[in-house]
């Protein structure tokens, strides 16, 4: 199992390039769409959310009486996001599905895929605890030799470390989506098995990837962002500053998830050792 970071990206942007139009129509009807949809639905919540000093005691009572309106919207997007991976994955895969075709595994795959989500949130929660407990030790002895100082470094600590360990599941568990539908695998822990055990030897490599990829996109979103937030800015609240929040963070989800799938794709070839040099289009 080899993994090499240019020739993943290459390939990546390759599968991308090669089928463009067709995935971008996917992950406009699946990401751009539910996500303006969700924005325009509790304006008032994702402009509050959106704000740089947002106030915590307003932004409590608007979740409140949002509540339901969140968890609907919020489950429409989720389930949406689950259908555009799972069949962006499927349509860049080496059996070149036709489009119904993969939208169909995808629809079919939906309640695997939240038996996953949820095993990696327990996977989460469980790293977290261990992290918080280690954490909190070496946080106390700080601060025991350091006073105010050695807490201020136990809690920098602490941050870098949760970080951290959240990438490295991510990392560790990258390949779920290929492994349902590019290999056939419909139970959740064996997909997590799967992903455990295809980067399993090359883990640091994969993890080193993601971190560059990460703040590739931070870096990114943030001079893109600014430039979105001054209209969002001028546009003042309402309806319109929602829409136009929405049209960018559903524009920017849409060419991650395009970009993110392809990775996946072009990882899983390498890893499970059926990479080979030829990336055509899709539907030929």
């Amino acid at each position: 199992m080899n993994f090499d970071m240019n020739r993943t990206w290459s390939q990546a942007v390759s599968l991308v390039q090669s089928n463009f139009q067709l995935l971008a129509v996917i992950a406009g009807l699946f990401i751009l769409v539910p996500n303006m949809i969700f924005y325009i639905a509790v304006p008032d919540v994702m402009a509050m959310a959106t704000s740089v000093n947002p106030d915590p005691d307003q932004m409590m009572a608007l979740l409140s009486a949002n509540a339901g309106r969140l968890i609907g919207f919020g489950l429409l997007v989720v389930v949406a996001q689950f259908i555009c991976y799972a069949a962006l994955v499927a349509l860049m895969g080496q059996s070149r599905p036709t489009v119904g075709e993969a939208l169909r595994q995808s629809l079919s795959a939906i309640p695997t895929l939240f038996g996953v989500t949820v095993l990696t949130m327990i996977v989460y929660v469980v790293v977290g605890l261990v992290l918080a407990l280690v954490v909190g030790i070496v946080t106390a002895l700080l601060t025991m030799v350091a006073g105010a100082a050695g807490a201020v470094l136990g809690s920098t600590v602490a941050l870098v470390l949760l970080f951290v360990g959240m990438i490295y599941v991510v990392a560790r568990f990258i390949m779920v989506y290929p492994a349902i539908m590019l290999e056939g695998i419909g139970n959740p822990l064996e997909m997590m098995k799967r992903s455990w055990a295809l980067t399993r030897p090359q883990a640091k490599r994969i993890f080193l990837f993601l971190m560059l990829l990460l703040v590739a996109y931070l870096v990114i979103s943030l001079v893109v962002g600014g430039m979105f937030g001054v209209l969002v800015a001028m546009l003042g609240g309402g309806p319109a500053a929602a829409m136009v929040s929405g049209l960018f963070n559903g524009i920017l989800g849409s060419l991650v998830a395009m970009i993110y799938a392809g990775i996946m794709v072009a990882m899983h070839r390498q890893l499970a050792g059926t990479d080979t040099d030829e990336i055509g289009e899709t539907f030929d």
